[in-house]
């Protein structure tokens, strides 16, 4: 994949499942879990791929150009191209997995404070994805 502009755009509002910081929605009939704008979520939208994740248009942020360069310059690192600005991100949740369950599946063991390897980030949320994926 190589363009942020493969991934579908929902025009619609999502229905709130539950809120607090691991948000579910409902959204064209799917159940998704939304992505905050940062690095490590939209590089998660990334290696989910646009099968799996959906977007919506949002209003761009009066601080967006100061999320944009922290956002962009993570994926950049990770070895992603710049995301689109203007939307909100969400990626398909399969049946009976939990937002913990995800994290757990896509989080990579390391020291706290030890230097990040955006390189091997990807391949954890590859192989955690591909793990949650598939079982389901």
């Amino acid at each position: 994949m190589t363009d942020w502009n493969l991934f579908l755009v929902v025009d619609a509002e999502p229905v709130e499942l539950s809120g607090g910081r691991d948000r579910i929605v409902l959204l064209a009939n799917r159940r998704l879990l939304a992505l905050p704008d940062n690095g490590f979520q939209l590089l998660l939208a990334w290696v989910a791929g646009p099968r799996r994740v959906v977007r919506t248009p949002v209003p761009v942020h009066p601080d967006q150009d100061v999320v944009d360069t922290f956002v962009n310059s993570y994926l950049v690192e990770a070895g992603v191209p710049p995301r689109p600005r203007g939307f909100a991100w969400y990626l398909d949740l399969p049946a009976g997995v939990a937002p913990a369950e995800l994290w757990r599946a896509v989080g990579l063991s390391g020291r706290h404070g030890a230097p990040v390897d955006l390189g091997r980030v990807r391949e954890a949320m590859e192989r955690g994805l591909a793990a949650l994926f598939d079982a389901s």
